[in-house]
């Protein structure tokens, strides 16, 4: 049985609120992977499509390192996940906060698949290398999809299965928390 566990030795999942916006904002515009409208058409918006959204806070730090998000789900029984982490924060804190989000979705849901979209071909930047890498599947690319610090990039659309989550992903779970 799954438990939506929120919080690792390194993170905390703090669930966020309208209040949150602003901060979540900042994040995406210091990556500058993705185009933002203007802050007040952002939070505006801020909340449509999304099931799940949460702050990482950094437990030695108490300091925002990122957040996460999952849309809503589909009839099909997917869901989208995100996972933005500031530049400078240990690979781990965006390794754990993967894992726990993916995690939720998974407990809180009755659906088939997480997915991620990324400039990235692996998610070995969420921590999903080595042995870790067989939980998830890339889907597809879609070339020269995403244009962000002046160029074009390719969108590599991955997933995590359920079956494979029962089975690898709740060992992952059980060594953070």
């Amino acid at each position: 049985m799954l438990f939506p566990h929120a919080e690792s030795a390194l993170i905390q999942l703090k669930p966020a609120t309208v209040a949150d916006g602003r901060a979540i904002y900042d994040v995406l515009f210091e990556l500058g992977r993705v185009t933002l409208p203007t802050v007040d058409a952002y939070l505006d918006v801020f909340t449509r499509g999304v099931a799940a959204q949460f702050l990482v806070v950094n437990k030695g730090s108490g300091e925002v390192a990122g957040f996460t998000e999952l849309s809503e789900a589909t009839p099909a029984g997917h869901v989208q996940a995100a996972v933005n982490i500031r530049r400078g924060q240990d690979e781990k804190i965006a390794a754990d906060a993967a894992v726990l989000t993916i995690n939720f979705a998974f407990a809180m849901w009755r659906i088939r698949k997480v997915y991620f979209q990324t400039h990235e071909e692996g998610l070995a930047s969420l921590g999903f290398s080595g042995e870790r890498a067989l939980l998830v599947r890339q889907e597809a690319t879609l070339a020269d999809h995403l244009y962000f610090q002046g160029r074009t990039w390719d969108m590599h659309i991955h997933s995590i299965r359920r079956e494979q989550w029962d089975e690898q992903g709740v060992p992952l779970v059980k060594e953070i928390v």
